[in-house]
């Protein structure tokens, strides 16, 4: 009799799995200094960053180590070039839509410093997350990606994609040119 009472309380539930879960990443306090080199502009950026400027004149990587993650600057001069310019943006940004989901633009205006862009968010599984163009019309354009040193998938990223449109939002709201 014993052996039946056992038996029947014993019993429960079969176990069920947990879902495989991801790592928490812990995002650094916003401190920023301004970032002042050899070119045509300044802007603010992440205390924690590294920029690197490259060979050519005035890209720069700005590398966020802790987040695996850099935003890349591609600056060109206008020279009656202007639609040309948009155009490759346009078709950069928009080459993304076989992976992504959606795009949403943020049009940016800054009459004070002469500064114009869009800020792009591109959702789902792109390669990159936030792009954007800065621009005064006349003389300066500045073109940005964020990339990561990781798999593309938009669960896991999420916290730090946002962070990083923080990062691109700050970046163009202090950019002045020079």
């Amino acid at each position: 009799m014993l052996m039946v009472l056992l038996g029947l309380f014993s019993c429960g539930q079969d176990p069920i799995p947990k879902p495989i879960g991801y790592y928490r990443i812990a995002l650094p306090p916003d401190t920023f200094k301004v970032w002042d080199g050899q070119c045509a502009y300044t802007f603010d950026v992440h205390a924690y960053s590294i920029a690197k400027e490259k060979r050519e004149k005035c890209w720069i990587d700005i590398h966020y180590p802790h987040l695996k993650a850099m935003i890349q600057l591609t600056y060109k001069p206008v020279n009656n070039n202007i639609d040309t310019l948009l155009n490759d943006m346009h078709n950069l940004v928009f080459r993304h839509t076989v992976k992504a989901d959606g795009i949403s633009e943020k049009q940016f205006f800054n009459d004070e410093a002469n500064a114009y862009g869009t800020l792009y968010k591109l959702h789902g599984s792109s390669a990159t997350h936030t792009q954007f163009f800065i621009t005064d019309s006349v003389n300066h354009f500045l073109r940005g990606v964020v990339y990561f040193n990781a798999v593309p998938n938009e669960d896991s990223l999420k916290p730090v994609n946002e962070y990083m449109y923080q990062q691109v939002s700050r970046l163009m709201e202090s950019l002045e040119w020079q």
